[in-house]
């Protein structure tokens, strides 16, 4: 029987979901600054399915520490194992692909600027697929999703408030930067130009004409946009976001 220690340290213990009377498992600490876990087992064990089969998608740790380094090992008898929470960082290339479920977190991303797929039709595994092949990163409240292996660019959404959501991936991917109102489409992602007033007049409400000369375009489905009065609460909220 094998038998290992896993301690979940820091927020990442919030994750762990576990069962007092689950077979293998056994509680050795379930309080602050830490949980931690005993897990017996037949054989050895990739810590990496060990941590996921808690409730914890591999995406969400960030450092490994103690008898074993990374979450790719095999832990053994006797082994002890400390994770902890993955770390905010300056994402390099932030384009993102949000699951069937997150699709108001996609419009928030694309009005603040950001390049981001999204498609209610698409399932999990298609999601996997597109994330991989693109090299974007996978936002998704599905741990079933996450806990592919192949999945290495990706983050757990937590809030179930859309704009929560949002501030989540903006923290986690240091973007308050690099925010940029009227750069995409809220509805199809396609970039915003701007245009001449007289070009597009006919598709501008005669109330609006009357008082703006400054509109913005999509290219990909052609929506017009224009700084109204409900743009003040926008940028309030995209204030909020990143601050």
């Amino acid at each position: 029987m094998e038998k290992i220690e896993v301690v979940f340290e820091g927020p990442v213990r919030d994750l762990v979901r576990w069962r007092r009377n689950r077979r293998g498992v056994h509680v050795l600490a379930g309080n602050d600054p830490a949980i931690v876990l005993q897990f017996l087992l037949d054989r050895p064990a990739a810590l990496k399915d060990m941590v996921e089969s808690v409730g914890v998608p591999h995406c969400e740790i960030g450092a490994v520490a103690g008898d074993l380094t990374d979450l790719g090992s095999l832990a053994r008898d006797g082994c002890r194992v400390t994770v902890s929470a993955a770390q905010p960082f300056p994402l390099a290339d932030p384009r993102f692909l949000c699951d069937n479920h997150l699709g108001r977190l996609a419009r928030w991303l694309r009005l603040l600027g950001f390049d981001t797929l999204w498609d209610p039709v698409w399932p999990e595994a298609e999601v996997a697929r597109r994330g991989i092949n693109s090299g974007r990163t996978v936002l998704s409240r599905s741990l079933a999703l996450l806990k592919r292996r192949e999945l290495v660019r990706a983050m757990l959404v937590r809030p179930d408030d859309p704009l929560a959501q949002a501030r989540q991936v903006v923290a986690r991917f240091q973007l308050a930067g690099r925010v940029r109102m009227f750069g995409r489409c809220s509805v199809c992602n396609g970039l915003l130009e701007k245009v001449a007033k007289a070009d597009v007049r006919a598709q501008i409400p005669p109330r609006t004409a009357r008082w703006l000369d400054e509109y913005y375009r999509c290219r990909g489905c052609g929506r017009l946009y224009w700084e109204g009065t409900h743009t003040g609460a926008i940028e309030t909220m995209l204030h909020n976001l990143t601050s």
